[in-house]
């Protein structure tokens, strides 16, 4: 039995044309859950969230983990294994945690981030990537994280936590409250923690970017006496000493490393101290890439949201498609074409 080469095409195209289809389906079902997929309760910067810190307990040392730029996938997978298994007091992500600023990119991050399985708080630092003046504003952020600002004392230290972004935004909230906190009273703390995304510019081994407000930022750390300054946007490693600060900028969470002034690596930080010492601790990554993970990405955050957006378009497009082939099949069959043995 034999069959034109015009059918053997058509058969493709229609096959072609219902898995397109189906995938589109997909993508909506898949846009729609990761919409209505709630937050872990763990995760955030409310009071409920720092009320949930383990008990300080003076027979072991304090934990956490410092991570930035991991925009939801690929390295950030391997990384969330190794955070878990370190069994950390509390994770901070120092911002950068999707691509851009828009609702369906945090939709994607809610929906990954019960799979990362992290059973102790996580606090954020809002990143230039994760808002956006008009599609994801910092009040959304609040909204959704908790206050961009705020702080906790654990275990003797102090952690101040500020929104630090580009010219897009304002930083005043942030410095009126760096300003807030009375010299002589954070001293009594034995270490005093900031976190935030973007660094005043203290490293020639960095990548040059700065702020119009990172001079000023620099004069209240010094006043305040900020023993660690803790921030991402490089995406790479560089600690620097500069007046007494520690200034740790750890950018490799999962983005592209930047390779400007030489090799950079995937990595996580992990942070320890107890009455007598504090120790820090790389944890790198490998770079990884998973087809499913890329297809589930640009489906929630692409696809799916042009589909729902566009839905009659669609509809009345693959109706189309669909239809053609469909009669054109019908008249192939009393048609003639060139057999194929």
């Amino acid at each position: 039995m034999t069959e034109t080469f015009g059918r053997r095409l058509l058969r493709v195209c229609l096959a072609l044309a219902i898995s397109a289809v189906a995938f589109q389906t997909y993508a909506c079902i898949a846009t729609y859950s990761a919409r209505h997929t709630a937050m872990p309760d763990n995760f955030g910067n409310f009071e409920r969230v720092r009320a949930a810190l383990p008990p300080a307990s003076p027979d072991r040392p304090v934990s956490f983990m410092v991570v930035g730029d991991t925009r939801s996938k690929g390295a950030f997978e391997g990384l969330a294994e190794d955070i878990r298994a370190s069994a950390p007091d509390f994770i901070v992500i120092l911002g950068d945690w999707v691509d851009d600023g828009s609702p369906d990119q945090h939709a994607y991050f809610r929906q990954e981030a019960s799979e990362y399985d992290f059973s102790c708080p996580v606090f954020f630092t809002p990143g230039n990537h994760d808002v956006d003046p008009r599609d994801y504003p910092l009040d959304r952020f609040e909204t959704e994280y908790g206050p961009r600002n705020f702080s906790f004392v654990y275990k003797d230290s102090i952690f101040i936590f500020i929104s630090n972004l580009d010219k897009r935004f304002s930083n005043e909230a942030s410095l009126n409250y760096l300003q807030s906190f009375d010299p002589e009273k954070i001293a009594q703390y034995r270490n005093r923690f900031v976190f935030m995304h973007i660094p005043p510019w203290i490293s020639p081994d960095i990548k040059e970017r700065h702020t119009k407000d990172e001079t000023k930022l620099v004069e209240i750390f010094q006043k305040l006496n900020i023993n660690y300054v803790m921030a991402a946007d490089f995406h790479g490693y560089n600690r620097t000493r500069s007046e007494g600060i520690e200034y740790i900028i750890t950018g490799g969470g999962g983005a592209r490393l930047d390779t400007t002034n030489g090799k950079q690596f995937h990595h996580a930080v992990s942070i320890r101290f107890d009455e007598k010492m504090l120790s820090e601790k790389i944890l790198p990554a490998k770079s990884i890439f998973e087809v499913n993970d890329w297809v589930e990405y640009n489906s929630v955050v692409y696809i799916g949201p042009f589909i729902i957006s566009h839905a009659y378009i669609v509809i009345l497009i693959n109706m189309i498609v669909l239809t053609a082939l469909f009669l054109i099949s019908r008249a192939g069959k009393q048609g003639k074409g060139r057999r194929i043995p």
